[in-house]
């Protein structure tokens, strides 16, 4: 009898629990050859069927990206791997997580692998869902703040985020922000009408006076920081300021804190302080058997303070989740752990650095890259193209 594993999400977790679970050879067909003939699992991935390459947001702004080129149907890359796609969105756990009901019908597995991403807490801040902008929130509502940018010829434009850091960890998006407001700098200098804008990065995470290599990349583009400042709501034409006054903003680009996913408060799924996915260091949920979890939707067991939601953090969770489950399924227990690392680099078009910590103490790429040159932009870049060209080709 085959074992059943459910696979909820079609992000970066789920992709790279796919990879390290079925660890096919160079050409899947050979794979979807053998899967057909002889495997051990049943698998469902479940979710909506498309992926975007969310770290390639930010390029919009510059015009080196778009939606087309960083979305991917993965339906295909899944027929290869003889793996059941359903498309759906889960509404609850139960049984102890062996039942999974979506909009669509109901699932039971051995083994559940949730990697559905995170939710944002639009509602923290009255007004940031009809006022603000986000990377964050995918390609489409990146295009229709680069559609109100074409507009001004000039005006005050807002760049900030905040972090849920109720578990300890960084649970927010301040990578891509960074990143954001130096593009549209480079952006606005390359129409010529940078002298007609003002730029602010607002966060109440970044302390008054705050040092560091991002603060000099942001000074030495006259960038405004508002540093330790968050409004109380955001407004049409700008916002309110604590004091009750009011700032005037023609965009505002704001990535809010992140927490987990809203189906997962009323099922039977364990449940950080912060509302994410309460996870051991193993990826699994805590009081439950053989359901693991990964990725942004997901806490971290005692993790340092800077410990980030990113692509490259997903993927060392998701490789010993995909582990973890084999062990499992064979009878076994999880032994797996996932280090943890932050590694991205900052794309600014004329510049760009490798920020990067570990707790190891572990170079990126064995340090054969510099920490800042403009090298890095196509270190980043080929990056992209050999994640993508894997999901469409291989």
């Amino acid at each position: 009898m085959k074992k059943k594993v459910v696979i909820a999400g079609n992000g970066f977790a789920s992709l790279f629990f796919i990879m390290y679970f079925l660890a096919s050879p160079v050409f899947p067909f050979f794979a979807w050859f053998i899967r057909r003939i002889h495997s051990r699992y049943d698998i469902t991935v479940i979710g909506n069927g498309v992926f975007v390459y969310s770290p390639a947001i930010p390029g919009f702004l510059t015009g080196k990206r778009n939606k087309a080129g960083i979305t991917v149907d993965i339906r295909p890359f899944l027929q290869r791997r003889n793996i059941r796609f359903v498309e759906g969105q889960v509404t609850d756990v139960r049984d102890d997580g062996r039942t999974v009901i979506t909009d669509r019908g109901t699932y039971t597995n051995d083994v559940l692998f949730l990697g559905t991403g995170p939710s944002f807490r639009k509602d923290d801040i009255p007004g940031t869902e009809e006022h603000t902008y986000s990377p964050c929130y995918g390609p489409d509502d990146m295009e229709r703040f680069m559609a109100k940018l074409a507009t001004l010829d000039g005006g005050i434009v807002y760049v900030g985020f905040k972090i849920n850091k109720t578990d300890g960890f960084v649970a927010g998006r301040t990578g891509p922000m960074y990143e954001c407001v130096c593009l549209l700098d480079y952006a606005l200098r390359k129409r010529g009408v940078r002298d007609q804008f003002e730029i602010h990065f607002f966060s109440p995470n970044r302390n008054p006076g705050e040092k560091g290599v991002l603060t000099d990349r942001l000074r030495e583009r006259e960038i405004i920081l508002d540093d330790g400042y968050a409004p109380v709501e955001f407004v049409e034409g700008g916002m309110v300021n604590p004091d009750g006054t009011f700032r005037k903003a023609d965009l505002v680009l704001y990535s809010p804190e992140m927490t987990g996913p809203k189906f997962a408060k009323q099922s039977c799924l364990p449940i950080s302080v912060g509302g994410h996915l309460d996870v051991d260091r193993y990826g699994q949920a805590r009081g439950l058997h053989n359901v693991f979890a990964a990725g942004d939707c997901a806490s971290h067991e005692t993790p340092p303070p800077w410990v980030p939601h990113q692509a490259h953090m997903a993927q060392l969770r998701a490789k010993a989740a995909a582990r973890n489950t084999k062990a499992v399924l064979a009878g076994k227990g999880a032994t797996n752990r996932y280090r943890h690392e932050l590694s991205c680099i900052l794309d600014m078009e004329n510049d760009a650095l490798w920020m990067h910590v570990s707790e190891d103490g572990k170079p990126p790429f064995w340090n054969i890259f510099p920490r800042r040159s403009k090298i890095l932009i196509r270190v980043k870049g080929s990056f992209e193209r050999i994640f993508l060209f894997y999901l469409r080709h291989l």
